[in-house]
């Protein structure tokens, strides 16, 4: 088969081959589908970031709340339930008598209610 044969024979395939004006009127049918869609971007290029938040905040704001219910739900669950004993922290200084021994060994027999002074003061003499 020489090349010519296999144009002629490619063109059968082609929808244009016996219909003059296809493409011209596929592109027509294309854009006519298309036009709502394409107005629309132009009219989203248009809008300014506050009226792009102010559309996100439609969905967001809902969204937001259900979060916030439940996290709220999970929070009151949690509180209902019996929290185990914190360690009791305090400053070695006010136990009296404990000098001798670590400030570790000292915090665990204290039997004093933890607070976050005594907690950063003893962070604070171990990375010394």
């Amino acid at each position: 088969m020489e090349d010519n044969d296999r144009v002629t024979a490619l063109e059968v395939l082609d929808p244009a081959h016996e219909r003059p004006g296809y493409w011209d009127g596929f592109r027509a049918r294309i854009l006519e589908n298309a036009a709502f869609e394409l107005a629309r971007r132009r009219e989203a290029a248009r809008e300014s970031v506050a009226a792009v938040l102010s559309g996100w905040s439609r969905s967001l704001i809902p969204v937001a709340a259900a979060a916030a219910l439940i996290a709220s739900i999970m929070i009151a669950n949690e509180s209902r339930q019996p929290a185990d004993p914190a360690p009791r922290l305090v400053l070695e200084d006010l136990l009296g008598g404990a000098l001798g021994a670590s400030s570790f060994q000292a915090t665990l027999g204290a039997g004093v209610q933890s607070n976050t002074a005594a907690f950063m003061a003893f962070v604070e003499e171990d990375t010394r």
